[in-house]
């Protein structure tokens, strides 16, 4: 399983708009070049974001982007899926990959077991750590 270079631009995205203090609003240019995303690549990101509520976008002399919710309040799997749609690390796990085998397959289990890590996983990291933990080895302590 890889995520596209858009889920990982947009988690990046969203990273640099939880360092900062809230409501504070940045501009395109800014957060392209300090997380390393070409910035017209990360305004076609940022539209689909803000269509899902989790970044919002400012027009205006003073326009840009910043943060729709807490940063607490948004975690990485909805901005994977933001992007990518539900995930599946396996099409038999998926609504429309039904398997006419998992009855009889023990590898389903296994991706069964997998995917719900994974998902747990993501649901719980929320980007308040994120931002945290890279702040601190920003500062030289992690």
């Amino acid at each position: 399983m890889e995520l596209t270079r858009a889920a990982d631009y947009a988690l990046r995205g969203v990273l640099y708009l939880s360092l900062q203090p809230e409501n504070n609003i940045c501009i395109i240019s800014e957060i392209a070049e300090r997380m390393d995303i070409p910035e017209g690549f990360l305004a076609r990101i940022f539209q689909i974001l803000g269509k899902s509520g989790i970044i919002r976008s400012h027009r205006g002399k003073k326009g840009g982007f910043s943060l729709a919710k807490l940063p607490e309040q948004i975690h990485m799997k909805e901005v994977i899926e933001a992007m990518e749609g539900p995930l599946y690390l396996n099409r038999c796990l998926s609504d429309f990959g039904d398997c006419s085998r998992k009855e009889l397959c023990s590898l389903h289990e296994v991706w069964v077991d997998v995917q719900e890590t994974a998902i747990k996983t993501l649901e719980g990291t929320h980007f308040d750590q994120l931002a945290k933990r890279t702040a601190e080895k920003l500062a030289g302590k992690g």
